[in-house]
């Protein structure tokens, strides 16, 4: 995560992406919990090549997907990242906020 200086005001943009639900096959891990952890890994990782810093997972009720009954409760979860856009300067601010 990017450190940002004391006094400077950060503004973010933020992005949303469905988390993994199926780990994917990786050579050498055996369990379900071992492969997960890959694939999330990988996912977190190709997201911060990008320059998004990891914010938070979320799980959502997704009333879209029901099973045959129609009863069963279904939820997806997803994760949300950011990525720092600019530094706003507290002189900057004061004179936008004295224009307004």
């Amino acid at each position: 995560m990017k450190h940002v200086s004391p006094g400077l005001e950060a503004i973010y943009e933020f992005t949303v992406v469905a988390a993994p639900s199926k780990a994917e096959r990786v050579e050498g891990l055996r369990t379900d919990a071992e492969r997960m952890a890959a694939t999330w890994t990988q996912l977190l990782n190709d997201m911060a090549l990008d320059g998004w810093d990891y914010v938070r997972a979320d799980t959502l009720p997704n009333d879209s997907s029901k099973d045959l009954t129609g009863t069963a409760p279904k939820t997806m979860t997803l994760l949300v990242f950011r990525r720092l856009l600019c530094e706003i300067p507290p002189a900057v601010q004061l004179s936008a906020a004295m224009r307004a």
